[in-house]
């Protein structure tokens, strides 16, 4: 999935939009049996660099989301993931407790679900975008780009969460256009198959606790 480029005069109007149009169905995929410890040690290795953006349990980056409850079960089974490409916001310690049990065919369902949106939010970030995680690039009149978490945007400006983790009030009258895309790089040539489901094994182990 392309780049997904929005005038600045229209951007507003689609952001009303169902969050359905940025969470599709992922593909089916096929992996090995992961190692959360080793995805672990990928995760936090240069070669991956998620620190750079994720946060787990207070370390790391509050630029993207925070992973610290990915891998704790969506209420009802369904839905994306806590956090990563199309994720919502991570619940606090010790909800995903309080979530009732699943049977084990919905449980199974929902984990199948989880796993292969991880993958797709790693291999292909800008097909997973939820209302949650809108990421905008700004192309001023000037020229100069402007990047950063969308939190919100009205008839005057954008206020965004900037790269440098700072909040930033954009006005209108000096945006030239506005692209909805995300910043976490594709790691589809980056990380073999297995080093994929390592991570993904890590990432679906942190429950928040």
């Amino acid at each position: 999935m392309g780049t997904l480029r929005i005038p600045a005069v229209i951007l507003a109007a689609t952001l009303a939009i169902s969050p359905s149009l940025w969470a599709q169905t992922p593909p089916e995929i096929t992996l090995p049996p992961g190692d959360a410890a080793r995805g672990k040690a990928v995760f936090s290795s240069s070669k991956a660099n998620c620190q750079s953006c994720h946060r787990i349990q207070g370390t790391g980056s509050l630029f993207g989301p925070d992973l610290s409850a990915i891998g704790a079960p969506p209420r009802g089974g369904g839905g994306a993931p806590r956090g990563g490409g199309g994720a919502a916001p991570a619940p606090a310690a010790g909800a995903a407790n309080a979530a009732p049990a699943l049977p084990a065919p919905a449980a199974n369902a929902a984990n199948d679900t989880m796993l292969r949106q991880l993958a797709q939010s790693i291999l292909d970030p800008n097909a997973l975008v939820t209302v949650q995680n809108r990421y905008v690039l700004l192309t001023m009149k000037d020229g100069k780009k402007i990047s950063g978490k969308l939190l919100s945007v009205d008839t005057f400006a954008y206020q965004i969460f900037d790269s440098t983790e700072k909040l930033a009030n954009i006005s209108k009258e000096n945006v030239r256009e506005a692209t909805m895309t995300s910043p976490m790089p594709s790691y589809r040539d980056k990380l073999t198959t297995q080093e994929l489901a390592d991570v993904i094994s890590y990432l679906m182990s942190l429950k928040g606790q």
